[in-house]
Order: structure tokens, then sequence, then C-alpha cells
């Protein structure tokens, strides 16, 4: 099967978000290194409600490092900031590398004001509608729809669909401890 272990970088991903599990992935990435753009609002140390999970966001380059810290494990991931219309997005691949697992893209809706980051996944019900009917897919396992659409049409297709709130599902806040 060419999806072997994206429950891996699904597992990553939920646990980055606090709660709510995507089923929209892409195999490949949303945004260039060329497109790519930094937002020094994103930088820092986060946490979710009074001693919750940590979120250290640190600089690499033109993209940032996302460190998801919780029950004493972390997860690192790779991430990357662009603008689809209105909307600010992060595409997030794990870091880890593993020959058995496809390294598969989680594009997340970001917002930050002054110590607040909130963001969402870009992944509902509504936006697979949309999806469905113009961009390339798979099925792949419980439930997922994995997008095999060049990255080419994905931008084009995320500029149209991403500013609308129907497109994302429950918003996580995180405030800034550093």
């Amino acid at each position: 099967m060419r999806f072997p272990m994206i429950s891996l970088t699904l597992a990553g991903a939920l646990a980055l978000a606090g709660c709510d599990s995507p089923s929209l992935l892409s195999l490949d990435p949303a945004v260039t290194d060329q497109d790519a753009v930094f937002d020094a609002n994103l930088l820092g140390t986060w946490q979710t409600g009074q001693g919750g999970d940590l979120c250290i966001v640190q600089r690499n380059g033109s993209a940032y490092t996302v460190t998801y810290v919780s029950d004493g494990s972390s997860r690192k991931f790779d991430a990357r900031l662009f603008a689809a219309g209105q909307a600010s997005l992060l595409d997030l691949s794990p870091q880890d590398p593993d020959d058995f697992q496809v390294p598969a893209h989680t594009l997340i809706r970001v917002w930050t004001a002054g110590g607040t980051l909130r963001w969402a996944f870009l992944d509902s019900p509504w936006l697979h509608e949309q999806v469905a009917r113009q961009l390339a897919t798979r099925a792949g396992n419980n439930g997922k729809i994995v997008l095999t659409a060049p990255s080419i049409a994905l931008r084009g297709f995320l500029a149209q669909y991403a500013a609308d709130d129907r497109a994302h599902g429950d918003v996580t806040e995180w405030q800034r401890l550093q």
C-alpha cells in the first residue's frame, strides 16, 4: 500500500492541534520555499490552558521548526507559512525520517494577536465537498482523504477556498509563555 504509515503523521498532527483529527492530507507541499513567508509573531513557546501541552515554534531559515511537547514526550515538525487569499496557512509535515512513512502535509489556518495563537486544521465537510469536485484524491485509511493533486493545483484551490470560515474545523487557542 502506498500510504502504510500515514497514521504516524496523523497522530503527531493530532497531538499538535490539541484535540481535532485531520482527515485531509496532501502528498505534496502546498507551498514552495520561494513562496513561504515569515511571521515573527509565530515564534515562541505556546501553552494550552494552565499547565497544558506546549508548542515551541522556532525559526528555521524561511520556515519554522515546531516542537510539540506533551506528557514528557515531544514530536518535531517542519512548517512553512504562506498566504492563500486572505488566510495565513501553515503547511506542516513531520520531521522524523522513516523509510516506511509517507511524509504527508497537513494544512493549518493560523491567526495571531498579541499573546494568542489560534489555529485550526483546514478540514471540514464543506471543504471535502469542494475538494471532491476539483482536486485529485485517493481514499486513505480510516476515512482520510489524501490529496494527490500537484502543488500548483493545490495552491490555486487554497487561494479560492482557504479564507472561508467553512473550510476549517474547530479552533484551538494557545497562550504565549515566552
